[in-house]
């Protein structure tokens, strides 16, 4: 009897770049139905498989900066000199370097890195195998992915992005928002405040303007959306203070709120509107894989390379570079051309 191909990949870095592999994660289970395909995630973005009929195993790697993992300094190096010792007990067939990282996948003990090429390391510090170049030509995080399959024969990993989410978790939001008076059967627009990146944050008052004008018609309802917490915090900054401020001048309106304390919940609750208005970032990937149109505001991130991938899309991006400088009025008519594609 065969032993089944044992493959890793490995990213551990942000929910969009995680998202952007899922594409490449469904190329491999259909080239490879029997193998038995884990995943190296963060403890930052590993809720993002939940569900995934890709992917055999989870394995987590912990992020130093992010409290939430529940472990002190030493606990967490404790953790990861295990994790470290439990792969390379496994010895994969292919471990796949989705964004990087020789340093570190060399020590795992792999029978095959595969990997991009690391600019200013020499030919002794590169994968085993390397993906094709890109050769110069301007590509989206998805078809970077896609490269990393063709050594392996993988040829459908262009694909939508796919989430799953968890049927329990959107009951529990939708009972949540019916109460509060949201029909399910009105057009349903999801807002999302938060970016990490300043240079990316709309203005508060460009978020009231616009749910003011998006309600006015009577048609549209709004899904207000944030990353929680206080904006003090320097790891993770979130919104709550400023979502409280919006719902308070708009609680006449129908607004609603669906707070998500986790990336499930947060998948949940997109996963019950109709089209997302957000900026790049991980939440719009979020709207992207559950196939919602969005208008999404960029700064200073690569459009070609992170734009909403698999669905219609309008993006606005000015020459600032500053999210700041996009107006309300642009935005409406972003959303009307949006209703067109």
């Amino acid at each position: 009897m065969n032993t089944p191909l044992q493959i890793l990949v490995i990213r551990r870095d942000n929910i969009g770049d995680l998202i952007c592999t899922t594409p490449l994660l469904h190329g491999l289970r259909r080239k490879y139905p029997d193998a038995r395909i884990s995943v190296l995630a963060s403890s930052y973005n590993v809720d993002v498989l939940d569900g995934n009929p890709d992917v055999d195993e989870t394995l987590v790697f912990l992020k130093k900066n992010q409290k939430s993992h529940g472990y002190g300094r030493l606990g967490m190096l404790w953790n990861r000199w295990r994790l470290l010792r439990m792969i390379r007990k496994r010895r994969f067939d292919h471990i796949i370097l989705a964004n990087g990282g020789w340093r570190y996948a060399h020590t795992l003990g792999g029978k095959q890195l595969l990997g991009f090429r690391e600019p200013g390391e020499p030919d002794h510090r590169q994968p085993d195998v390397l993906a094709p170049d890109h050769n110069g030509f301007e590509e989206h995080e998805v078809s970077k992915m896609a490269r990393l399959g063709t050594p392996l024969g993988i040829e459908e990993a262009l694909g939508a992005t796919k989430l799953f989410p968890d049927a329990a978790l959107v009951a529990s939001a939708s009972d949540r928002l019916k109460a509060l008076g949201w029909n399910s059967d009105k057009p349903f627009v999801a807002l999302h405040l938060s970016s990490r990146n300043p240079l990316q944050r709309w203005p508060e008052e460009s978020f009231i303007e616009l749910a003011r004008a998006m309600t006015s018609s009577g048609d549209n309802q709004i899904l207000l959306l944030w990353s929680p917490g206080a904006e003090d915090d320097a790891m993770h900054p979130g919104d709550d203070d400023k979502a409280e401020r919006i719902l308070t001048r708009l609680h006449s309106l129908p607004v609603f709120s669906c707070p998500t304390a986790t990336i499930k919940e947060l998948v949940a609750a997109v996963s019950l509107a109709d089209q997302m208005i957000c900026s790049d970032g991980g939440a719009m990937h979020i709207a992207a894989a559950l196939n919602k149109p969005i208008v999404c505001f960029f700064g200073g991130s690569f459009l070609p390379e992170w734009h909403p991938w698999g669905v219609p899309y309008v993006a606005l991006q000015k020459s600032s570079r500053r999210v700041t400088d996009i107006t309300v009025e642009e935005t409406l008519a972003a959303f009307a051309e949006l209703q067109t594609k």
